[in-house]
């Protein structure tokens, strides 16, 4: 049986833990919202709460419906729509939330809907648009483990990049784009509609099963339940946490302004190092995952990929080789030999993909910060000009039959 990762009493007393069935009216307006499920989770270190040691505990992530006031007068029995509930604590993510709402309000940024409809320990719950699919990384795990197709990383790719376009023209960076940030939104009525949307700041959360989610009732009377997380790999796994991949497959001078002069990962991004994650989000789209095990491990992958000038068609074939140079491996020899007659049939073989995907990701992986694109540069290429339609998307992706033998 998997091991549970459960959060102490004393833990639990600083996390935002509701009830489903919670209802929480809005001072202001007067609308009520009803938590209906668990949806995601967003961590937190503990040592902002406890001011201890570092050690991360989460907050719960809830779809929630909303009855207006004007439509509770109406005796409507139906919601008035529907609203995702995060808990968010003061901090510097919250005025550049603020920002962008009242700078870009319209864009392909996820913004706050409603600020403050209930406080807790210091801080607020806020409303955010419900985004039904979940992240992009959510929809790769459960459908798409080997990638997307191609059209539709482009299609994808495009609405976050138009979000992304407007954060840079108002002066904001990401600091942590991925597939993670990337959410899905799917109108069946009145009209079927695909939202594909950036979340940025303060409105970012782990969809629900990137970290998977168990809930055990407690059987004492007013006793409220267990909520924990369990982990994907109960027996530990050698890989790099994917929550984490903003910060250890960040451009190379992110880490480097990081580690000399000891300031925080945030403080080194810029609007180039943004570019770079562009680069690294298009292979986790690619692939369906980035199962890398070292830092170093994505160095050594990202130069020989530079090297070939060619996406291999599994990025575990170019670990593996890589793994067979460092003379990792048993019959080092005897590989190497393998490798070289694969590589010839690789360079003859068809391209698993396109020509401009491949140029796209390569120049956004550029060594020199100056050489990468800016976002209004990479939205004017082919790749993107020429990109399907959301439809497409629906077809393809949220109505796919049987996807993961066909990616």
């Amino acid at each position: 049986m998997a091991a549970r990762l459960c959060v102490p009493r004393f833990i639990a007393e600083f996390t935002y833990h509701p009830r489903p069935g919670s209802v929480f009216i809005a001072r202001n307006t007067g609308t009520k919202y009803v938590l209906l499920e668990i949806i995601g989770i967003n961590y937190v270190l503990l040592v902002q709460l406890l001011h201890t040691q570092n050690r991360n505990t989460f907050d719960l992530i809830y779809r929630a419906c909303y009855y207006t006031y004007d439509w509770i007068d109406n005796d409507s029995f139906l919601p008035s729509g529907y609203a995702t509930v995060k808990f968010i604590r003061p901090g510097k993510e919250v005025p550049r939330s603020m920002e962008a709402g009242n700078s870009i309000p319209n864009s392909n940024i996820i913004n706050v809907k409603k600020w403050v409809i209930q406080k807790f320990q210091g801080a607020f719950c806020v409303a955010l648009p419900y985004m039904s699919e979940g992240s992009l990384r959510y929809i790769l795990s459960i459908r798409f483990n080997n990638g997307l197709p191609e059209d539709c990383i482009a299609i994808a790719l495009k609405q976050a990049l138009l979000g992304l376009f407007d954060l840079h023209d108002l002066g904001l960076i990401h600091k942590c784009f991925s597939a993670r940030n990337i959410y899905v939104n799917f109108k069946q009525t009145p009209i079927s509609k695909v939202e594909i949307k950036l979340g940025f700041a303060a409105t970012i959360y782990d969809s629900e099963l990137e970290s998977p989610i168990s809930v055990s009732h407690q059987t004492e009377l007013g006793a409220d339940p267990t909520i924990t997380i369990l982990p994907k790999y109960p027996g530990g796994h050698p890989n790099l946490e994917l929550r984490e991949l903003y910060k250890w497959a960040a451009a190379r001078e992110c880490v480097e302004d990081q580690n000399q002069a000891q300031s925080p990962y945030d403080d080194a991004c810029t609007v180039h190092s943004n570019i770079w994650l562009v680069g690294v989000a298009a292979l986790e789209l690619a692939y369906g995952n980035l199962r890398i095990s070292s830092r170093e491990d994505f160095e050594a992958m990202i130069k020989k990929i530079k090297r070939l000038r060619r996406l291999p068609d599994k990025l575990e074939d170019v670990l593996e080789e890589i793994n067979v140079e460092e003379g990792k491996g048993k019959g080092k020899m005897k590989k190497a030999v393998v490798y070289f007659n694969d590589k010839l049939k690789y360079v003859k073989g068809k391209r698993k993909f396109s020509k401009e995907f491949e140029e796209l990701v390569l120049d956004c992986l550029s060594s020199k910060e100056s050489k990468r694109p800016s976002v209004g540069d990479l939205l004017q290429r082919p790749f993107f000009l020429y990109a399907k339609n959301l439809q497409c998307f629906q077809r393809r992706v949220l109505y796919a039959k049987n996807p993961m033998p066909n990616c």
